[in-house]
């Protein structure tokens, strides 16, 4: 039997990371953080945070999420919102750079013409 130790914490952020970003208005929180490099500066953001973070063993089986109780999901969510709005906040010029404002996107030449 092949054991694996698997993070639930990390494991249920990442499930909840979607469902609090669709709260979000698209522009720039969505962008921001479809964005790879912050959205797992999010999640760490999350695990830094989180009283009792640890490791658990699974065996030979998938987890997916809703095996956790309410309150640890509501401390998630809570840490979520507060790390959305810090890394926007410590990363604003970098997010300015790297995604358009909405301004901006009607702005572009169209590129239907060729």
């Amino acid at each position: 039997m092949i054991k694996t130790v698997v993070n639930l914490n990390e494991q249920l952020i990442i499930s909840e990371v979607e469902a609090v970003l669709d709260s979000y208005p698209h522009h720039p929180y969505q962008q921001a953080f479809a964005i790879p490099a912050l959205r797992q500066e999010l999640v760490a953001y999350v695990l830094n945070h989180l009283p009792g973070a640890g490791m658990y063993v699974a065996q030979d089986r998938d987890w997916d999420g809703r095996q956790s109780c309410t309150a640890r999901r509501l401390e998630i969510e809570k840490l979520l919102h507060q790390g959305i709005q810090e890394i926007l906040q410590q990363r604003g010029d970098w997010i300015s750079h790297h995604i358009p404002s909405v301004a901006e996107a009607g702005r572009e030449p169209s590129h239907w013409f060729g």
